[in-house]
């Protein structure tokens, strides 16, 4: 394939930095991420609704941290998603 002389604003006539392929690209090889999928959204879900839980508990009364002292419910539940996505991440599924 011959060279192409290429004409810039600068009147270097180089392409620096660039190089030229054509158009078609090989695709790449998919990598499966290590772990259990399942877990790891499952423990997700278990954050999400803890922390919206434990919000729900702190606005909910006009005593926030009161009621959230009081029931360690939204918290277990924070601590068991964090657990299941660390498992999640690291077992294989």
């Amino acid at each position: 394939m011959p060279q192409k002389v290429y004409k810039d604003d600068w009147g270097t006539g180089s392409r620096e930095g660039y190089e030229d392929r054509g158009a078609f690209r090989q695709m790449r090889a998919q990598r499966k991420e290590p772990g259990s999928p399942l877990l790891r959204v499952m423990g997700a879900i278990s954050i999400v609704s803890g922390l919206c839980w434990g919000v729900f508990l702190a606005t909910s009364t006009g005593d926030g941290l009161v009621a959230l002292q009081q029931n360690h419910g939204p918290v277990a539940i924070v601590l068991l998603g964090l657990v299941a996505s660390i498992v999640g991440k690291y077992l294989r599924g």
